[in-house]
């Protein structure tokens, strides 16, 4: 039985591919739930501190969208697939010899998608690529049904906030070098900072090989609008924020950042014209000694600037573990195998004993979606950071 069918032009076939390498970078499987009227894929870490999450417009994105329904799927479809596997799939094959053959080259003019379930069917997502040079492949992939895990950000408990281009931050990024751990976002006076570094151990003969500490001082004019705590600092891994803003990057979206307090997560988003993308990242950090004191700065009235951002850039190698950056989480092990229903989510980065009084100790809230899953799924439910 053909539970949901769609096709993808050949424009959205290399956005979805781009949507697929983005979440590539947080977890090795995909899940993905289909209703009559969304499509969303979304993936967590396997340490559970890192959710992203991308939402296409049925009627704007698909070229063709129908959601079938029936059996144990009346009214949402779920399932979870390798996601390089994916990938794989939507990839152009480009093998050409001259420019002559350019119109021919093997690049993908549509993609049709079926997934099909039931008693009896083996389960199959079954891709049918059309090709330019008109060769046409099909291929299935086998998917595991298993309920989808949202983790829940409210926006009303994240007071702290701040609006800036993605080709910024992108330009930003560019100064970090190779090695580099994890990211310090703070404000101080009519700045904001972004700090990189790394707590890794090193034997004295390798402290002149320790990547570099770079601070990035930015401009509150480089910010649509900002609201946010002075001195207050908020460290996420650059691995997530560098996987973030590469594909905004090539979405060319503004990105906003909504956050609270540290140990607490932060939510990183952007719109495009037919798909939402939104990631939770858990935080560890440090508040300054006056949290009334704010930096504010309201949305811009004038047309966005044309030359570059003014940066302001200060390196350093250091021979100890950087004293001023807040102390960051610690790695935790992988959870053994687990069904997803079943699963425990709960994600509490390890403070050290310093910091540990200056932060509070939070958790996503990570559930299911509100839809009752059939009978056989547990639905999990856990607070979120209050």
């Amino acid at each position: 039985m053909v539970v949901l069918s769609f096709t993808i032009s050949d424009d959205g076939v290399g956005a979805f591919r781009d949507a697929l390498i983005c979440l590539s970078k947080f977890s090795d499987d995909v899940s993905l739930e289909a209703r009559k009227d969304s499509f969303v894929l979304s993936t967590l870490n396997s340490s559970k501190s890192a959710y992203a999450s991308f939402k296409f417009a049925t009627t704007k994105f698909f070229s063709r969208y129908q959601y079938h329904g029936g059996g144990q799927f009346p009214e949402r479809f779920y399932c979870t697939l390798y996601i390089r596997a994916l990938i794989s799939l939507f990839r152009s094959r480009s093998g050409l010899d001259n420019q002559r053959d350019a119109d021919k080259q093997t690049i993908i003019d549509r993609c049709d998608v079926v997934i099909e379930d039931g008693e009896g069917i083996e389960s199959r997502f079954i891709s049918r690529i059309i090709f330019k040079n008109g060769l046409t492949s099909t291929h299935r992939l086998p998917y595991e049904i298993a309920v989808p895990v949202h983790a829940k950000f409210n926006k009303q408990d994240a007071p702290h906030h701040w609006t800036i281009s993605s080709r910024t931050l992108r330009e930003l990024m560019e100064h970090f070098g190779p090695g580099v751990e994890y990211l310090d976002i703070n404000t101080e006076g009519d700045h904001v900072k972004f700090t990189c570094f790394s707590e890794k151990t090193v034997s004295e003969d390798m402290v002149l090989k320790k990547p570099l500490r770079t601070t990035i001082s930015l401009e509150i004019d480089e910010f649509d609008d900002i609201d946010v705590e002075d001195d207050l600092h908020i460290v996420i891994t650059v691995k997530d924020f560098r996987a973030i803003i590469q594909h905004a990057g090539i979405t060319g979206n503004d990105i906003s950042a909504r956050y609270s307090l540290p140990a607490c997560p932060i939510q990183l988003a952007y719109l495009g014209d037919s798909v939402s993308c939104e990631f939770l990242i858990m935080t560890v950090g440090d508040r300054g000694a006056n949290p009334a004191q704010k930096t504010k700065k309201g949305r811009k009235s004038a047309p966005p600037k044309t030359t570059g951002p003014r940066l302001e850039a200060i390196s350093r190698r250091t021979s100890v573990a950087p004293s001023e950056p807040p102390q960051p989480p610690q790695n935790q092990p992988e959870p053994a195998p687990q069904p997803a229903p079943t699963a425990s989510l709960s994600a509490r980065p390890q403070l050290s004993t310093a910091r540990a009084s200056a932060s509070r100790s939070g958790v996503f809230d990570l559930r299911p979606t509100q839809q009752q899953p059939p009978s056989g799924h547990d639905d999990v439910r856990e607070p979120l950071c209050g």
